[in-house]
C-alpha cells in the first residue's frame, strides 16, 4: 500500500512539474529566468520517472540504467537552481562561471557512468545493495551548496528591495522543502525505501507556480512596483477578469473607499454616485472623466483594459489623478499673468508719459522761440540790427518763415502727442483688439482709414491688443510721413488659433524696401509675440503689411517693445 502511495506521489510530482514547465514556456515572459526555472522542472521530471518502475524485477544492468536516468536530473538540478536564483535577482552569471558550474555537474555524471572502472561514485552497486562513494557525497555537497547560495542571493535581494515577508517566505520555502527532504533521506534519519526529494521538488514547483500567479515572482522589479505605486500621488486600482480587486494602492483606497479582494461593483457604485458610469472591461469614451469628491477634491478617472490575443478580458486598471491642484495652478498662473501684464502696462505707461513730456517740451520750446523771433521782427528790431533795417518786405517774409516753422513744429508735436495719448488710452480703457483698432483709426484726421473686422473678437485675444495697436500705430505714422497716401484699409481677422492683421495704403510705395526704426519695430514686436510679418511694396503700388499672431504663443510675449519706432 505504501509503495502505491509513493508512486502516486511520484506521478503527482511529474504532473506538477510538467504543468509548471509548460506554463512557464508557453505563458511566462521569454527570458533567461523563466528558462532556468523551466529547466529545473524538466530535471525533476527526469529524476522522478525511473522510480515508478522500481517494483518491476530488474537486473543489475536495468537498475544501473534507471539510476543513470535519475542521476541525469540529480546532477544538473543544483547548478540550474543556482542559475535561476541569480537571474531572478537580476544578476548576470559570467559565462566562465556558468561553464564551471555545469562542467562540475557533467564531470560528476561522467564519473557515475564510468563507475565500473574506478568505483569512486559507488563503492558497491548491486541489485540488493548500493554503497555510495566519495564522489557521490562530494556531488551532494556541491548540490546543497548551489541551492544554499541561491537562497542566500534571493534573501539579500529581497532585503535590499524591502520585499514583503510573505514573498520572501514563499520563494525560500520552495527551495527549503526539497533540500530538507533530501537531507533526511541521505542521513537515514527517516527510514524510507524511496527518495522523497523529487516529490518535494514537485511541491516546491507548485509553490513557485502559485507565487508566479499571485505575486509575479519572475520579475524582481515587479516586486518593487508595489512600493512605487503605494508612494505615488495617483490612485491605482487593478481588477482581474472575475472582477475582483487584486491591487488597490492607498490613494485609491482613500478616495474611493475600496480594498483588495472587494468586487468591481463597489467601485462602479462609488463612481456612479459621483455621476460617472463605468463598466467592467470597457474603457470610457473620451479616455476619462473628471468627478468631484467632498472637500473640493477633483479626480480624473481613466480605465485601461488588458485583453488576450482572442479579445478576452485579462485585467482592468483604474487610474485616479487629483486634478484639483492642477486647476488651482492654472488659476494662479492666470492671476500671475494678469499681474505681469498690469506691471508691463504700467511700465509702458510711464514710458509714454516720459515720451509725451520730452516730445511736448521740445516742440513747445521751439515754438516759443520762433514766436519770440517773429514778435521781435514784427516790432522792427531784429537782434543785432537797427529798427527798420530789414525793410517792410523783408520783415514780412521773415515773420512768415518763423510762423511756418512754428506751424510745422506744432503739427508734428500734436501728431506725436496724439499717438502717445491714444496708445495710453487704448491700453488703459480697451481690453478687446477691435476696440483699440477702431479708436486709433478714428483719431487719424489726415487720411481716411477704413477698418473691417472678420470673425469674433473676445477675451482670448485680449493679450494681443497691445501688439496689434502698436503695429497699426507704426503703420499709420509711416504712412503719414512717407507714403503721401489718401486712404488706408485695415482688416483684422480672428480665427480659432490665430489672429491676422492686414494693412494696405494707396501711397506712392517704393521699389527697394529699407528697414528703419518703424518697420524694424513692427517686426520685432511681432516676433516677441511668436508671430510672423511680411512687408510688400512697389513703385506707385502702395504699401502692404501682413501680420500673423498665434493665440497661444502670444500669451508668452505680452511685454511691450521699448522702441517707439518714430
Amino acid at each position: 500500500m505504501i509503495n502505491i502511495l509513493i508512486r502516486i506521489l511520484y506521478l503527482a510530482a511529474i504532473g506538477f512539474s510538467v504543468y509548471t514547465s509548460g506554463w512557464l514556456l508557453l505563458k511566462a515572459n521569454r527570458n533567461g529566468t523563466t528558462g532556468a526555472l523551466a529547466a529545473c522542472q524538466l530535471l525533476v521530471i527526469i529524476w522522478c520517472v525511473p522510480p515508478l518502475f522500481a517494483a518491476i524485477p530488474a537486473t543489475k544492468g536495468m537498475k544501473y540504467l534507471a539510476y543513470g536516468i535519475s542521476y541525469l536530473g540529480i546532477s544538473f538540478i543544483g547548478p540550474s537552481w543556482f542559475l535561476f536564483s541569480f537571474l531572478y535577482c537580476g544578476r548576470r552569471v559570467a559565462r566562465w562561471a556558468a561553464a564551471l558550474l555545469f562542467g562540475l555537474a557533467a564531470l560528476h555524471y561522467s564519473l557515475f557512468l564510468t563507475n565500473e572502472y574506478h568505483h569512486w561514485f559507488f563503492l558497491r552497486f548491486e541489485v540488493e545493495e548500493v554503497l555510495y562513494g566519495p564522489v557521490f557525497y562530494f556531488h551532494m555537497g556541491y548540490t546543497y551548496a548551489c541551492v544554499l547560495v541561491g537562497m542566500v542571493a534571493v534573501l539579500r535581494e529581497f532585503q535590499k528591495k524591502k520585499v514583503a515577508a510573505l514573498h520572501l517566505f514563499m520563494i525560500l520555502l520552495s527551495a527549503a522543502i526539497p533540500l530538507s527532504f533530501n537531507v533526511l533521506y541521505m542521513s537515514r534519519l527517516v527510514d524510507v525505501a524511496f527518495d522523497l526529494t523529487p516529490p518535494a521538488f514537485a511541491l516546491s514547483s507548485l509553490l513557485m507556480l502559485l507565487a508566479v500567479f499571485r505575486y509575479d515572482f519572475l520579475d524582481v522589479n515587479a516586486l518593487a512596483f508595489e512600493q512605487i505605486l503605494a508612494s505615488i500621488g495617483e490612485g491605482v486600482a487593478v481588477y482581474n477578469k472575475r472582477g475582483t480587486m487584486v491591487y488597490v494602492n492607498p490613494a485609491a483606497s482613500r478616495w474611493m473607499g475600496i480594498r483588495e479582494g472587494e468586487d468591481f461593483q463597489k467601485l462602479a457604485q462609488g463612481l456612479a454616485s459621483l455621476g460617472m458610469e463605468v463598466e467592467k472591461g470597457r474603457e470610457p469614451a473620451g479616455g476619462g472623466q473628471v468627478v468631484a469628491l467632498e472637500g473640493g477634491v477633483k479626480l480624473r478617472v481613466k480605465q485601461y483594459i488588458r485583453r488576450t490575443g482572442k479579445g478576452e478580458l485579462t485585467a482592468g486598471t483604474f487610474l485616479l489623478t487629483d486634478v484639483g491642484e492642477y486647476y488651482e495652478r492654472i488659476r494662479q498662473g492666470r492671476e500671475l499673468a494678469v499681474s505681469a501684464q498690469r506691471l508691463a502696462i504700467e511700465q509702458e505707461r510711464n514710458r509714454i508719459a516720459q515720451e509725451v513730456h520730452d516730445t511736448t517740451g521740445h516742440s513747445l520750446t521751439m515754438i516759443q522761440s520762433l514766436l519770440r523771433l517773429a514778435r521781435v521782427e514784427w516790432e522792427g528790431a531784429a537782434p543785432g540790427k537797427a529798427p527798420g533795417e530789414n525793410g517792410a518786405g523783408g520783415r514780412e517774409a521773415c515773420i512768415r518763415g518763423y510762423l511756418e516753422q512754428a506751424q510745422e513744429l506744432a503739427a508734428g508735436g500734436i501728431r506725436d502727442l496724439r499717438c502717445a495719448i491714444n496708445q495710453m488710452r487704448q491700453e488703459m480703457d480697451y481690453e478687446l483688439v477691435a476696440q483699440g483698432v477702431f479708436q486709433l483709426a478714428k483719431s487719424v484726421k489726415e487720411i481716411e482709414v477704413e477698418v473691417e473686422v472678420q470673425g469674433e473678437d473676445g477675451p482670448p485675444y485680449s493679450h494681443l491688443s497691445t501688439v496689434v495697436y502698436q503695429c497699426l500705430r507704426e503703420a499709420v505714422t509711416n504712412c503719414l510721413k512717407y507714403a503721401q497716401a489718401t486712404h488706408m484699409d485695415v482688416i483684422v481677422k480672428f480665427a480659432e488659433n490665430d489672429l491676422n492683421l492686414y494693412i494696405f495704403d494707396n501711397g506712392q510705395g517704393c521699389e527697394n524696401l529699407v528697414e528703419h526704426n518703424g518697420i524694424r519695430g513692427i517686426r520685432e514686436r511681432v516676433a516677441r509675440a511668436g508671430g510672423q510679418v511680411r512687408f510688400l511694396s512697389s513703385k506707385g503700388g502702395g504699401f502692404q503689411i501682413f501680420v500673423h499672431l498665434p493665440v497661444e504663443a502670444g500669451e508668452e510675449s505680452t511685454r511691450p517693445f521699448s522702441d517707439t519706432g518714430f
